[in-house]
């Protein structure tokens, strides 16, 4: 079975020298085999960085599928999740498991490794979600008033994060006819398998990016609205670089966040599902944040203690 598989699934042209190209061989081996995005293969560069970092320089293929063996993974994955969370914990081993994998598909391991790197799994509604407290996005929104294409640039994507909830991909991907000046709407395009959203234009929104589109954007033939701000100019494609720049202008802000905060687009997300929540019927909150199963939006309901702490009952005997 193990050697039809193999024979079914296109090989490496060759056995790679560097680690760079044994890893240009894995995301091919992703797009191709997998049918994954380029995006997605892209979000596993940092774990598998960290895989191949376990076995030490000077890093070789050769070296490397000589060290990996049963005992020495195990000791990877332990290792590594006394050093971090859940989620990298998650990605890690993902990423490990689809690595292990791909290295016996293409020949490289005599043996499928793969299910010595298990799933993490977490229970749907087994987390609280952080969002970001108002008063730090309004001190936030408020610290932006330079005026370089930057300023012009971030000052429009934190009001879009902030007033219309969306993901920071449905932020990075916004095209320039997803504006539509005449009627006052904007369109957020579908990400992560949920619906497209289109959204009415507030006038704030609306002013922050035509003073961006205007004064700060440069002359270049790219669709998206957002762009770098140095040449070659091109779209903000990786979500680490939105995450660096709000971080970035955050800490300028002197904006610090509770314990569990998070500093990405997602805290934007989650303070504006925040404020809807218990506000508005459960429909439109559904609707506003684009998912396509309403059960994804149920988490929120996790989020405003204050009222969950009304609907606890007392402890029997009292307090001790």
């Amino acid at each position: 079975m193990h050697g039809s598989l193999r024979s079914a699934v296109p090989q490496p042209s060759g056995f790679p020298t560097t680690l760079s190209d044994l890893t240009a061989q894995y995301y091919a081996h992703a797009v191709r085999v997998r049918a994954v995005l380029e995006t997605s293969a892209n979000a596993e560069r940092p774990y598998l960085k960290r895989f191949f970092d376990w076995f030490g320089p000077p890093g070789t293929p050769e070296r490397l599928f000589t060290a990996i063996s049963p005992d020495s993974i195990t000791q990877g994955l332990v290792r590594y999740a006394t050093q971090y969370g859940p989620g990298s914990r998650a990605g890690m081993q993902r990423t490990v498991r689809l690595f292990l994998r791909f290295a016996y598909l293409a020949g490289y391991l005599k043996a499928d490794l793969s299910a010595l790197s298990p799933s993490v799994r977490t229970p749907r509604m087994g987390k609280v979600v952080r969002s970001i407290p108002p008063a730090c996005i309004h001190a936030l929104v408020a610290s932006v008033i330079g005026e370089t294409p930057a300023d012009f640039r971030d000052r429009a994507m934190i009001s879009l994060l902030s007033t219309y909830g969306v993901r920071g991909v449905q932020v990075r991907r916004l095209r320039l006819d997803d504006l539509d000046w005449a009627h006052g709407r904007i369109h957020f395009p579908a990400a992560k398998r949920g619906r497209a959203i289109e959204q009415p234009l507030t006038p704030n929104v609306g002013n922050r990016l035509a003073d961006y589109l205007c004064k700060g954007r440069p002359v270049c033939a790219c669709p998206e609205v957002f762009l770098t701000t140095h040449e070659p100019f091109s779209p903000i494609a990786h979500p680490r670089q939105l995450s660096r720049i709000l971080r970035h202008r955050m800490t300028q802000a002197g904006v610090e966040l509770p314990d569990g905060g998070r500093y990405g687009s997602h805290g934007f997300r989650h303070a504006f599902a925040t404020r809807l929540y218990g506000r508005v019927p459960f429909k439109d909150v559904v609707d506003m944040l684009g998912h396509r199963d309403p059960s994804s939006t149920l988490i929120y309901g996790k989020i405003d203690t204050e009222t969950l702490a009304k609907a606890a009952l007392p402890w029997p005997g009292g307090v001790s």
